[in-house]
């Protein structure tokens, strides 16, 4: 193992840890499951979280769908190339 791959490999176990103690760490875990309201069209109040998120940033999540779409197209475009490198059909 040359000193490249040992940097990458203490790198990723430094995140691993860091990610393992904020995680596990001093965190009140609650004791009993609760209920997450998620979505009611009859709702009068704006409880649930897709409520509050399409009526906060309506545009932001079309702008991201419209994004998140174009990467599929654009990787599966780059996933049918006969030939690695070759630009265009």
């Amino acid at each position: 193992m040359n000193l490249r791959e040992f940097s990458v490999v203490l790198a990723v176990a430094a995140l691993f840890g860091v990610m393992a103690v904020s995680f596990l760490g001093p965190v009140s875990w609650p004791q009993s499951p609760t209920s997450l309201p998620v979505y009611d069209p009859n709702a009068t109040s704006s409880d649930g979280i897709a409520n509050q998120l399409f009526d906060a940033f309506p545009i932001t999540i079309i702008l991201i769908a419209i994004l998140l779409a174009a990467a599929m197209i654009g990787g599966v475009y780059l996933a049918k190339m006969e030939e690695p490198g070759k630009v265009g059909p």
